[in-house]
């Protein structure tokens, strides 16, 4: 078992900074685009990203999603590897609609590699149902009210206050189909997202 963390500093493919954590069986493989992707963007170690690390076993739980079904990480484990997106708010942050729809945008591509893709924030279940039908969301985006997920994944903004109170920093993690945390993307700050390029990167290099 073989593990990279990296950080991306300063410019280039777009952002000010992110970093991203790999895990896989045996040897790190890099796709063409991936391998320029390290080496144009100036890729040094990382390991002080909050929250839960490459090779940890992911928390399972069940919520609610925007279409009032019940939906767990065991569950959609099943099928394959699962994206779980953090977001602060799919209701009034505008950077985390935006990566919301852009994710929907490229959905299909995601899926295609087998893995499943799944939203996440602290908005309640009304909220998750409203921002589905206003951002034409056809993945799972789950409520996480009591931010009781965030918390168990590490990436509970304890600094948030008034009615961003509860929300997370900003995360992506890839979970295999035994429960074991592939990747985790993260950006500084909360307006840059890793995008999905970088998500379809990271799929097609781990097992």
């Amino acid at each position: 078992m073989a593990g990279l963390s990296f950080r991306r500093r300063g410019g280039g493919l777009g952002g000010n900074r992110v970093e991203a954590s790999f895990l896989s069986m045996g040897m790190i493989r890099f796709s063409r685009f991936a391998l320029w992707f390290v080496l144009a963007a100036g890729f040094v170690a990382a390991a002080e990203m909050p929250g839960l690390k490459v090779g940890d076993d992911a928390p399972d739980f069940t919520l609610t999603s925007g279409t009032g079904e019940q939906v767990s990480l065991a569950g959609l484990r099943e099928s394959g590897p699962v994206v779980l997106v953090f977001v602060r708010s799919a209701d009034w942050c505008p950077y985390c609609r935006q990566q919301l729809q852009d994710l929907e945008s490229n959905r299909t591509a995601i899926e295609a590699t087998g893995a499943r893709l799944v939203g996440l924030s602290y908005d309640g279940a009304a909220t998750q149902a409203r921002a589905v039908v206003r951002l034409g969301l056809t993945y799972p985006l789950l409520a996480d009210p009591d931010s009781k997920v965030i918390e168990a994944f590490g990436i509970l903004n304890r600094e948030a206050r008034g009615k961003a109170a509860g929300v997370p920093h900003p995360a992506i993690f890839i979970v295999d189909a035994d429960g074991m945390i592939q990747a985790k993307l993260m950006e500084d700050g909360y307006r840059d997202r890793p995008s999905h390029d970088v998500i379809l990167a990271v799929l097609a290099d781990i097992d």
